[in-house]
């Protein structure tokens, strides 16, 4: 009965530690005080990743020409990733941009192939259905102003507030801006990140480079920020389960790649942001499964368990009910998949859209 005890506090532990005292942690370490410069502004060359966007990719070119940059010093690059419909079409429609029309390959060997071609300072990474507002660039080039930093990640806001992911991802975005704070911030969003030029390392096509990119640039001696002003506007994902599910696979997939920089040991180490932020959260089902099970069989010990083992049940019952509670279970049954198909040894180096 202790074992099962001590596999209890542990379990609940976890669960807490990754959802709460993590963030609560964060926000008590010193700053680093990144300095920016307001009127910065590099060279840069924007990376627009597209598979099937043949609906979006002209919205996107048009808000791309209208942002507010110096247009003699923004190279606008459109990787089309072997698409089957008219996204290529529909793109070639605007001058004044390079065309690369590649065989599918997935987003990761996409965006390597278009840095190779990429002539500017930094690099900008965009997918094709998401808005940036007007001066989102001149925000986030703002940070490199600051030797320091190699990556700085933008916001992606969501249309719909009311949505069932919007609790989830105000919570994520908090944890960034915690990270951001020390230059931390562990991988960046792929609908708005740019990095250092120079920095660039070519990834495995098997990775996800919205994760792998920042951790290999922070080992390699640079901070990764947060920039909450450079702001990019999508729909809400019409599809959650098999979403999470491919992007938690590649995230683990992509571990073997960075393993030097979860050393605690080593001197650019991401062990404990690492482990704090993604790891101990896409084991979550794993330890909320262990308290729902050990608290069921420990209730009659003690009201402690008993009330701990309620909550959980109302918990799972509101989600036949609440949306928001179900998209939680959601995400956490999309865990277990991944976790299972990175166990048997599947990849993913594709994606398909759904819009």
């Amino acid at each position: 009965m202790k074992i099962l005890q001590v596999i209890f506090w542990l379990s609940s532990f976890a669960v807490l530690y990754t959802s709460i005292i993590y963030i609560i942690i964060l926000n008590f370490i010193k700053n680093n005080s990144y300095k920016k410069k307001s009127n910065y502004f590099p060279s840069v060359s924007l990376i627009i990743s597209a598979y099937n966007e043949e609906k979006t990719i002209k919205k996107k070119l048009i808000n791309t020409f209208e942002l507010d940059y110096p247009k003699n010093k923004i190279q606008i690059i459109v990787a089309n990733d072997g698409s089957s419909d008219n996204t290529i079409i529909e793109a070639s429609n605007f001058e004044n941009i390079d065309l690369l029309d590649l065989p599918r390959g997935g987003k990761t060997n996409t965006q390597n192939e278009a840095v190779k071609i990429a002539k500017n300072e930094f690099l900008i990474f965009s997918d094709a259905n998401n808005i940036y507002e007007k001066d989102a660039i001149q925000k986030l080039v703002a940070n490199f102003a600051d030797d320091r930093v190699g990556v700085v990640c933008g916001e992606l806001r969501y249309r719909n507030n009311l949505s069932k992911e919007h609790t989830y991802w105000n919570y994520e975005v908090a944890l960034k801006k915690a990270e951001s704070r020390i230059g931390r911030l562990v991988g960046a969003n792929g609908s708005i990140y740019a990095v250092r030029r120079d920095l660039y390392k070519p990834l495995p096509k098997d990775s996800i480079s919205d994760l792998l990119e920042p951790m290999i640039i922070y080992g390699n001696g640079f901070d990764i920020v947060y920039e909450p002003n450079a702001i990019a506007v999508e729909d809400i994902p019409r599809e959650v389960f098999s979403r999470k599910r491919r992007i938690i696979l590649r995230s683990l997939g992509s571990i073997k790649y960075v393993g030097h920089l979860l050393n605690p040991f080593h001197k650019r180490s991401l062990f404990i942001t690492f482990v704090s932020h993604k790891l101990l959260r896409w084991f979550l089902p794993i330890f909320l499964f262990i308290m729902f099970f050990s608290s069921g069989l420990l209730y009659s010990n003690s009201e402690l368990y008993f009330f701990v083992f309620l909550l959980q049940v109302a918990m799972y019952t509101l989600g036949l009910l609440h949306s928001g509670v179900r998209y939680f279970i959601v995400v956490n049954f999309a865990s277990v998949f991944a976790i299972w198909d990175w166990l048997i040894g599947k990849k993913q180096t594709t994606w398909s859209v759904v819009r």
